[in-house]
């Protein structure tokens, strides 16, 4: 029988490939191409550092994965093909980019052999003055955790030696002619004559190793005190450490090496990837923030509505609700709603969830300035955000020294939700939203934010944030949330909107997630569609569900969203037979981590206005066609080209210029 999901793994994989695509698009700028190929390279480090354990694991015990039959070696073999085919996509948009730039006049890295005379000699200078002296010759042993991110691999007949480059070099040098560079690497290689004399070098590699991040929180109790976990938090960041090799990357002139590379960390030739050009392109962020300030070669650039000044957010609340959309309206507008908070004397208490902040956040700095003048802060602090978990210690320190109260949630379960709760006396406004409380990330994430006085929406965020201090919840009114509810609900309403096209032929689902991978979704899904039931899908990463095995009658459209802003909002719209529809954001995406095994909030709109708003934005996305990728039923995914292209993010992007505020 033929396998009914996707891997999440190739899947992923797959999305990175949409990511590259953006360096061949015409309507990106030169400048943009080079910073999408760096998000590729991040990308992909976060696969191989938080993906690869899980196959690993499997070809070590011998398990093979449920959802397509593959074993873990096979697995790893395709991982291999299709990362392989995205690094020769990568570094051929590479050298065009590059070309396309030089071509331009706004700069040009030459290979060291290319350097004239005088150029040489500058390198040289700027290698025996600047770089020499920090390169440090070991012996190599293939058991020693390299913390570098780049080394040197020098072997002889009878010994081999390694060379870290320390982190702080910049990649980048210049070459003494304004906007024309070499890369490090290419000056270590062309002077290591010069720095391993006595050594009889026979070959040389640049090469790049990296490791298992994905350390489980395996000291998780339910009835963990704040302070031992506090303690076993502190001392799983002190010893997270390098892990086991899940990947080594390599460049050298003649592009042979895999077998070497395999046999010395004793690694699947599949683990092992020659790479034709300089190794790991984070750098070429760099070049873009170095040149961003030539505006025709990156997006134009803008700033998201804020609130009206003279407005009080609060007052307008009292009146109706609120919904806006990031980034084209301003992250501003959660600072005006908490600033007004905090400076009204009738609020009593402010609760809300933490789970990524930026460094000196203006969010942090407002809840402190709220238990200065003595209103009640309660905050739950989510300690398990993947390599955040040392920031946001620092956040819980501070705010619980400035007098705030945190709690750290659920213990078993991470707090995902995005929730802020205000009250006075008996009223309150609640804000839920799709994204986290950070102004930085606000600015290229697009998402959802939803501010209501509506008592029901209040009532629901009290059950909420007692819920997560420990006391009895009855059940909510409006909201559903993980890892109870959420998923269930989910399927209710696809289950009824099934049941009313199979009435009248009217019903269809509607959802915007960054992943879909819970198979029990995907079950009700495929189910619902076996039936005729529409499903329009945007997924914007991984995707696990297939297309072409419900039969005749399935009618599923999924495609990817991938543009100028990162696409992060995650909505369910749920349309009936008799007209009426149903639509929720969320902060869960339709992942089994998210439905299972963490606490999310999803909310219904329940109120004309926003409810109009948010059935505009499902249209604007599913009239998309510039950014989207439509998913085929052999799992690749391809541009349509349609007589007139429709971009929904450059259509919000143009609207911002015809109003002042929000």
């Amino acid at each position: 029988m033929e396998n009914k999901y996707y891997n999440r793994d190739l899947s992923w994989l797959l999305f990175d490939n949409r990511v590259i695509d953006q360096a061949y698009n015409k309507k990106v700028p030169s400048l943009e191409k080079l910073r999408f190929l760096s998000i590729a390279s991040n990308n992909l480090d976060e696969f191989f550092g938080v993906r690869l354990h899980n196959v690993q694991s499997m070809i070590a015990k011998k398990r093979v994965d449920k959802r397509t039959g593959l074993n873990g070696m096979e697995l790893l073999s395709t991982i291999y093909e299709y990362n392989s085919r995205n690094i020769t996509k990568q570094y051929q948009a590479l050298a065009l980019v590059l070309e396309e730039l030089k071509e331009k006049g706004v700069f040009e890295i030459l290979r060291y052999d290319d350097l004239g005379f005088s150029e040489k000699n500058h390198v040289n200078d700027f290698f025996k003055r600047e770089v020499a002296n920090k390169l440090q010759i070991r012996e190599f042993s293939p058991e020693e955790k390299t913390q570098s991110n780049l080394n040197f691999l020098l072997y002889s007949k009878d010994k081999s030696y390694s060379i870290p480059v320390p982190a702080d070099m910049n990649r980048i040098i210049e070459t003494g002619i304004p906007n024309t560079f070499i890369m490090l690497g290419d000056l270590i290689y062309a002077n290591l004559d010069s720095i391993t004399v006595g050594l009889d070098i026979e070959h040389a590699y640049v090469y790049r190793v990296t490791y298992d991040k994905n350390k489980k929180y395996d000291f998780l109790d339910a009835n963990m005190a704040d302070e031992k976990y506090l303690d076993k938090m502190t001392d799983y960041i002190d010893n997270r450490g390098p892990r086991k090799i899940t990947r080594v990357e390599f460049y050298s002139p003649e592009h042979k090496g895999r077998s070497f590379f395999a046999g010395l960390f004793g690694l699947s030739k599949k683990s092992v990837y020659a790479i034709p050009g300089p190794l790991d392109l984070k750098f070429l962020d760099k070049l873009f923030k170095r040149y961003k300030n030539q505006k025709n070669l990156i997006f134009p650039s803008f700033e998201g509505l804020e609130w009206k000044p003279t407005q009080n957010i609060l007052e307008y609340l009292n009146k109706k609700s609120l919904l806006v959309q990031y980034p084209y309206d301003s992250f501003d507008v959660f600072l005006r709603f908490l600033q007004t908070s905090v400076e009204d004397p009738k609020t009593t208490s402010i609760q809300m969830t933490i789970y990524r902040t930026e460094k000196n956040s203006q969010v942090v700095k407002l809840l402190k300035e709220a238990a200065a003048k003595g209103i009640e802060v309660k905050i739950v602090v989510e300690l398990r955000a993947r390599f955040d978990e040392a920031h946001n210690l620092e956040v819980a320190a501070e705010l619980e020294k400035a007098g705030c109260t945190i709690y750290y949630g659920d213990r078993l379960n991470k707090v995902h939700a995005k929730i802020c709760l205000v009250r006075q006396g008996d009223v309150g406004y609640v804000q839920i939203g799709t994204g986290n409380y950070n102004a930085i990330t606000a600015k290229v994430f697009s998402d959802i934010s939803f501010y209501t006085h509506n008592q029901r929406y209040v009532n629901d965020a009290i059950k909420f944030f007692g819920e997560l201090e420990g006391k009895e919840n009855t059940g909510f009114e409006l909201i559903a949330t993980s890892p109870l509810e959420l998923k269930r609900m989910i399927l209710r309403k696809i289950k009824k909107a099934t049941q009313d096209y199979l009435r009248d032929g009217k019903a269809e689902v509607f959802m915007k997630v960054n992943g879909l991978t819970d198979v029990d979704i995907i079950n009700g899904i495929y189910r619902a569609a076996r039936l005729g039931l529409p499903f329009r899908l945007i997924v914007r990463g991984p995707c696990s569900l297939k297309l072409g095995i419900c039969g005749e009658k399935e009618n599923i459209v999924v495609k990817s969203i991938v543009g100028e802003l990162l696409e992060h909002s995650r909505i369910y719209s749920f349309t009936y037979g008799n007209g009426s529809n149903e639509i929720w954001i969320s902060s869960a995406d339709l992942m089994t981590r998210n439905l299972d095994r963490r606490v999310e909030i999803a909310v219904p709109i329940v109120e004309s206005k926003p409810k109009k708003q948010m059935t505009k934005i499902i249209k604007m996305y599913s009239r998309d066609s510039v950014n989207s990728y439509y998913l085929t039923k052999d799992g690749e995914y391809f541009k349509s080209k349609r007589f007139i292209d429709f971009s929904a993010q450059q259509t919000w992007l143009r609207r911002i210029k015809w109003k002042k505020y929000v």
